[in-house]
């Protein structure tokens, strides 16, 4: 159940981007393993994102009203992506554990890049 669960969840997530998400799906944690399977199990690629990713996406999170208020779980975050999809879904892990979900959109993951490579970009001359 657990299994079907995880794939749902993910599936359900990568594939219907307006979907409406109860509260209990953000909050429930699933065993890292069960989830990444069930990436894996559909051809899709988990990438553990670098710390400073992490406090980056920590933020995000924080500020996104698709998410509960407050930080989500966890000391850091695998990015999981389906390969027909553009985008994919963060998760914030807390131990062995796989919580609080969260879309990342093309241009999430664009951001992500920039930040992983340290790319600051100016625009104008200021104020």
């Amino acid at each position: 159940m657990l299994r079907y669960f995880s794939a749902l969840a993910v599936s359900s997530m990568m594939l219907l981007p307006q979907a409406s998400f109860a509260e209990n799906a953000f909050t429930r944690c699933i065993h890292v393993s069960e989830v990444k399977n069930a990436i894996l199990g559909a051809n899709g690629s988990w990438t553990e994102v670098t710390p400073e990713q992490w406090q980056f996406l920590r933020g995000i999170y924080a500020m996104n009203p698709q998410t509960p208020s407050g930080l989500p779980y966890g000391d850091r975050a695998a990015l999981a992506r389906i390969n027909r999809d553009a985008g994919g879904v963060v998760f914030f892990i807390d131990g062995d554990r796989a919580c609080t979900p969260m879309r990342a959109p093309p241009e999430l993951l664009a951001m992500m890049e920039d930040v992983a490579t340290a790319t600051i970009s100016h625009e104008g001359s200021g104020l």
